[in-house]
């Protein structure tokens, strides 16, 4: 329905981040892929609904993996930048069209390129992200050029 609400509590994106790439791991070495994880040690707790942004951040590098060649390493960070915490998830995989990047984040979009290679996606999950992420007043991160790879990831403030 597009309603649902976001409760606050202390949330250590450090740890929440290394469960993620720990569970996914699993299918990575299914596809022939390595995940590849940074992580600052200077990233600080900050206010989150962690069931809400464990979810984007699985749905992130789970879309990492599924449109990402075999034999590829998907790089995922997490970084403290001035006052925000940076996640980010980098593949070189099948890229979004430059013509279709503008409604990449739009409900049930999704690229052309992206139904070849995944057909039984629903194109709910970036645009929830983007949702839940825009509810903790922070911002989307994405880069993309076809057939070169993404990078999706978002900031949210430290307050």
């Amino acid at each position: 329905t597009g309603k649902f609400m976001i409760e606050l509590s202390d949330g250590d994106l450090k740890d929440l981040v290394k469960d993620q790439v720990n569970i996914l791991k699993v299918v990575a070495k299914q596809h022939n892929m390595t995940l590849e994880l940074t992580i600052d040690k200077n990233v600080p707790n900050v206010k989150i609904d962690i069931d809400k942004i464990r979810q984007v951040i699985q749905n992130f590098i789970d879309n990492a993996i599924y449109y990402s060649m075999p034999n590829s390493k998907i790089k995922i960070s997490s970084d403290f930048e001035g006052k925000q915490v940076v996640f980010s998830v980098k593949e070189t995989g099948i890229g979004v069209p430059a013509d279709e990047q503008p409604q990449l984040f739009s409900r049930f979009f999704r690229a052309g390129n992206a139904r070849r290679r995944r057909p039984d996606g629903t194109g709910i999950g970036l645009y929830l992200a983007k949702k839940v992420v825009s509810l903790h007043e922070g911002e989307i991160i994405f880069h993309s050029q076809e057939n070169k790879g993404s990078t999706f990831g978002f900031m949210l403030p430290v307050k």
